[in-house]
């Protein structure tokens, strides 16, 4: 990792710290590809660490010249590593500073998409021996997540309004408190749209200074619980021409033309 350096502290044992990097390279290596720019404060030792009460979350502030995540896990599960680790890494390109349920949601499509990539990976080209047949967990877990996610909504309002999407989004700038099950069913149905445009992940680091209140100018200075709301309008100004398009479509999908 030329761009990252990780410091693995999630487990006590070594040799299962050790394990646990091969998936956490993976992600790592396609964020790289996906946004080759980095995130917006840069790349910086990155440390994990385990926490079985606050975890998944990201530590800030800790210091300014590293970031720290941990995860909540109770044994060497990739899939769960792999969709939490995700999420987090997700704010770090976004803005680590920033608090909002936009980069929540897209969190949680960049988590999803992890799962896939990661199961089509390990398929077609397994990291190892042991985990040969391991390329199937990521799918399953996925499935299971959006399992009780969906087992917690109303199917038939779901399957028939083109606007639930819409809906949901609308409901989720209102509230204080995010539904993670639908926040999850909204990635779901987003997904799609980043796959068909594949550089639609170099959004992550405007999302974070197009926001209401902005960042601090100085990316060195240290902000806490900044809960914020995306600013549409002054992001599609940002945005370089080659993001013009799916932007659209993706504004078009959330709801949020009314607010550019």
């Amino acid at each position: 990792m030329e761009k990252w350096i990780i410091k693995n502290n999630v487990f006590e044992n070594n040799e299962q710290n050790e394990k646990l990097t091969i998936v956490i390279n993976d992600i790592v290596e396609e964020f790289d590809r996906l946004i080759p720019t980095g995130p917006p404060l840069g790349f910086k030792p990155l440390e994990l660490v385990n926490d079985e009460i606050s975890g998944p979350t990201f530590y800030w502030p800790l210091g300014r010249d590293f970031y720290k995540i941990a995860l909540n896990v109770s044994d060497l599960n990739y899939n769960q590593i792999a969709f939490q680790f995700s999420q987090e890494l997700c704010r770090i390109y976004c803005d680590p500073r920033m608090r909002s349920w936009f980069i929540q949601l897209l969190s949680h499509i960049f988590a999803l998409y992890s799962l896939d990539f990661l199961g089509h990976k390990w398929e077609n080209n397994p990291p190892n021996n042991e985990l040969k047949d391991y390329w199937y967990n990521f799918d399953s877990y996925k499935s299971n997540l959006l399992g009780a996610a969906f087992s917690k909504i109303d199917i038939v309002k779901y399957q028939v309004a083109n606007e639930w999407v819409q809906y949901q989004v609308n409901k989720l700038r209102k509230k204080d408190k995010i539904n993670r099950g639908k926040l999850l069913i909204i990635a779901y149905e987003l997904l799609p749209m980043f796959r068909e445009y594949p550089e639609s992940w170099q959004i992550l680091p405007y999302v974070g200074k197009c926001s209401v209140p902005a960042p601090p100018s100085d990316p060195n200075e240290i902000v806490t619980d900044r809960d914020t709301e995306p600013d549409f309008e002054k992001l599609m100004e940002e945005l370089p021409e080659n993001l013009q398009a799916f932007t659209n479509k993706f504004y078009d999908k959330i709801g949020a033309k009314e607010h550019v």
